[in-house]
């Protein structure tokens, strides 16, 4: 397993949108990010025995491939960490900004405000889809090789929800006032950086 950094962008057009008062509730409240399976059909409360049926490969690719029919339901949690693709013809590699991916999310290519959330997930490093505990690297094409039309948007996929204290910071956008900056950022005073769970000790 490794440790992923990722930042999320949720949308803030009314009259569904996140708004930026609710996203510092997200965290002043430890609600975290909730998964719109958990948030529209348990209403944010389930039982573990809830989760086994909707963590299966089926329902992950309908996640991928058929978010606009399935994706009001879904216990998987998108998040941009960015990605590499390699062009052979041109012998070169291009990078796609997991920031710029996460922003078009959120403003919808800078239509409407919308949040980014900074934060970290624990990643397997094998498809371990029924596993609540980590995160899919649906993006790797080392761990998921069928071909995805949505592979460049450089996702990593959560599941059911995100503590809000692994989430480090959070950003509104509202490029009404600025295109090229925040208009505010929200530090959460109760994030837990990832080193108290990495592999590595120091001396005394």
């Amino acid at each position: 397993m490794y440790i992923q950094k990722f930042i999320k962008g949720i949308s803030g057009e009314d009259p569904r949108g996140l708004s930026w008062p609710d996203a510092r509730q997200w965290l002043d409240d430890d609600i975290g990010i909730q998964s719109n399976w958990l948030r529209n059909v348990k209403f944010g409360v389930f039982q573990p025995s809830d989760v086994v049926a909707e963590l299966t490969e089926q329902h992950l690719d309908r996640h991928l491939h058929d978010y606009d029919n399935f994706g009001h339901q879904s216990a998987f949690i998108s998040l941009a960490s960015g990605c590499i693709e390699r062009d052979a013809l041109l012998s070169a590699n291009f990078m796609y900004s997991a920031k710029d991916t996460a922003l078009d999310f959120a403003t919808h290519a800078f239509e409407h405000p919308g949040t980014l959330f900074y934060g970290w997930v624990i990643v397997g490093l094998n498809p371990a889809v029924e596993l609540s505990a980590v995160a899919e690297a649906v993006r790797d094409l080392n761990v998921y090789h069928r071909w995805s039309r949505y592979q460049l948007e450089g996702e990593i996929t959560a599941k059911v929800y995100i503590p809000a204290n692994q989430i480090e910071r959070i950003e509104w956008w509202d490029p009404a006032e600025d295109r090229t900056a925040p208009t505010d950022v929200y530090e959460n005073p109760h994030y837990t950086p990832p080193s108290a769970i990495t592999n590595m000790r120091e001396y005394f």
